[in-house]
Order: structure tokens, then sequence, then C-alpha cells
């Protein structure tokens, strides 16, 4: 059988993804998971009696609408829900933002390394990648993707905070950068990490659209970090409702599952649940962050639930060790990413590490 024969044009040329996601391999059971950047706390105590509370409820289809959940969106940030689009997870909006905007040759522009699942939007729908290394500081650099725009640029994507780098750039400035791009250009900004940054000074961008913002401008949000929820799979965009009435059209049939939107309601009304995994972040983030650099580490300055470092040894080597001691952590390039897991979880990593250090070679 000649498949490549029978794929559209676009997934004739797309190189290999590097996404966990659409790999052929699966995460033991019994390891300490810290590659996926999830809440090691799970999620609130509240959200979990709705979900019991729900589950019996599953043989009814759910409200593919979800108006319960936008309303409550809604609420939350003075907008209509017209303003927002739910998705299977902010990934799931990523794919629908490709299938509604991207035309074959149109140029999208982001920064590298940053979250896979962008490339494979843009390869999937026959666009080009234009991809801006970080600056010196692995933060997105913002003028260096102002100079890659031309005309035939359809996208601008800014990930803030980054992933893997855990760099955010100040919402001030990213506020600029979307505010000069052309009128063309759909600004897309994913803010899946925001609530973990530790700056009172920063905002998010949602502040545009609030204000009445008259270009296109997406803002991407989830459950799966902070919340907890990253197995119910359930994120969302905020935009114009013209904006987010043309991304509807790729919306998947099913969407989010009852028991998403349900727990999701949950979530949002436990805000102290939200400040205490926030506040326990921050302590244990910098536990690791300064147990590594004790090791001879070089850390990336973190404003997410995860560390980007390098060990000086190849980062496949050191992740293959440590999932030998069942400790799994990233390894996206060069440099290793670790997620920030409970105290126990980081006590283990840092034990584990110790040994990394000791027996893995540097890298020559």
């Amino acid at each position: 059988m000649n498949v490549t024969e029978l794929l559209k044009e676009s997934m004739k040329t797309k190189p290999a993804s590097n996404r966990g996601a659409r790999k052929k391999t699966s995460t033991p059971k019994d390891v300490i998971r810290m590659n996926f950047n999830e809440n090691g706390y799970g999620m609130s105590d509240k959200v979990k009696a709705a979900i019991v509370e729900t589950a019996l409820g599953s043989y009814m289809y759910q409200d593919f609408y979800a108006v319960d959940i936008k309303e409550k969106l809604a609420a939350i940030y003075g907008l209509t829900k017209d303003h927002v689009l739910i998705g299977s997870g902010s990934s799931a909006v990523i794919d629908m933002l490709g299938e509604v905007f991207i035309n074959p040759g149109d140029e999208v522009v982001y920064c590298m390394p940053s979250y896979e699942a962008f490339p494979d939007m843009v390869s999937d729908n026959g666009g080009v990648r234009i991809e801006v290394p970080v600056d010196k500081n692995y933060k997105f650099d913002l003028d260096g993707m102002l100079a890659a725009v031309t005309n035939r640029t359809k996208m601008a994507i800014v990930v803030n905070p980054n992933n893997p780098t855990g760099t955010y750039v100040n919402s001030s400035k990213v506020e600029e950068f979307v505010r000069r791009l052309p009128e063309n250009v759909v600004a897309v900004v994913d803010e899946a990490y925001f609530e973990y940054v530790d700056d009172d000074t920063h905002y998010s961008l949602i502040r545009l659209i609030q204000e009445g913002y008259d270009k296109p401008l997406i803002i991407l949000r989830t459950f799966s970090k902070i919340y907890g929820l990253a197995g119910l799979r359930i994120g969302y965009a905020i935009g114009d409702p013209l904006l987010i009435d043309e991304l509807m059209k790729a919306c998947q049939a099913w969407n989010v599952g009852r028991n998403a939107q349900l727990a999701a309601i949950a979530a949002l009304e436990d805000q102290d649940y939200i400040k205490k995994i926030k506040a326990l972040n921050i302590i244990n983030r910098e536990y690791v962050s300064n147990e590594l650099k004790k090791m001879g580490c070089d850390v990336v300055k973190p404003a997410a639930n995860f560390i980007y470092f390098d060990a000086h040894r190849d980062s496949q080597a050191v992740r293959n060790k440590l999932a030998e001691m069942k400790i799994m952590i990233g390894a996206p390039d060069k440099f290793n990413r670790v997620s920030i897991g409970t105290e126990e979880q980081n006590k283990a990593f840092i034990k584990a590490m110790k040994n990394v250090m000791t027996e893995v070679p540097k890298r020559v």
C-alpha cells in the first residue's frame, strides 16, 4: 500500500512531530512523573466532589455549546459567553487556529524552543514555520519576531511563560508587541502557565479584549496546569466574538465532555486552592533551583511550574538514567526540563540527580 500517495500535500512533507502526545510511547505507571508539567498536588477536594457527584450522569450527552462554563468564564472576565471558546485542552484550540486561519504558504512567526504544538499546527495546514531563536536569557525575542514579519505572515505566536524554557516576558512588553503587528496578522498569546507567575506587574492580555481591542487577538488558557485537570482535557480561548464564531467552525463535534465542564466550573470557584498551589510551587521551585545550582547545573530562571536546566551532560543520558530510578523528566534539547512536584517528589528527584551527576559523564 502506498500510503504516502493517499495523504494531503501538507502531510507528505511535514517533519516528524517532537511532541510526546504524537509519539508511540507511554509513561510507565510506577514512576514519579515530572515530565509533563502537571500539578503534582492534583485537583482540589471541591473538584473531586463535583466529579463524583456528576459521574453517574455520564450516560447523558454534554452541552455541546458548553454554556455554563462559558458563562462562568465570561463573568470572571467581564465579557460575554460569545467571547469564549471551549476546547479539549488548549492544544485542541491550537489545532482549530490552524484549520481556520492557515492557508498553504502562510507564514507563522514564533520563537523556539517553545511548545511543539505550534510547529505541528503550522505544518498540518501547509503553513511555513518562521522560527526565531529565543534571546540570550531564553525568553521570547519579540523584536526578532517583529523583524521576521512579512506580507506573507498570517499569525504571530507568543507563549508566555514559555515551555520548555520556563521564562516569561512582562505583559507590558507583550502588549506593545501585539499592538505593533499589522492588522491582518492574527496575534496568539498562550498563557497556559499564567497563574504561576510571581510578578504583581504581570497581567493577562485578556485585558486588551476587555478594552475592546480591534485587531485580531486570541488568548489561550487551560485547566490542565495549576487547576490539576490535565486528564479531563479542557482549555479555552478568549477573543472577539467575530473570531470565536469562526473558530467554532473547526470545533470538534463532541468537544469537551460533561464531567470536564462541570469540574472546570468547580475549579474556578475554588480560588483559595489555586493560591495555595501557587505558593507551594514558589517554595518548591526555589528549592529545586537552588539544589540544582549546588550540583553545578545551569538553571534558567523559572516562572512556571517547571525548570529548564543544563547539567552539562547529554540530556537524553540524564533522562534515561533518571528513568532507571523511576523518575521521568523531559529532554527537549541539550537542556533538561523537570516539573515541580510535591515536596516528597522534589526531594526524590534531587537525590536521584546527585547520582546522575556522578554516574553520567560530562558532555564533551
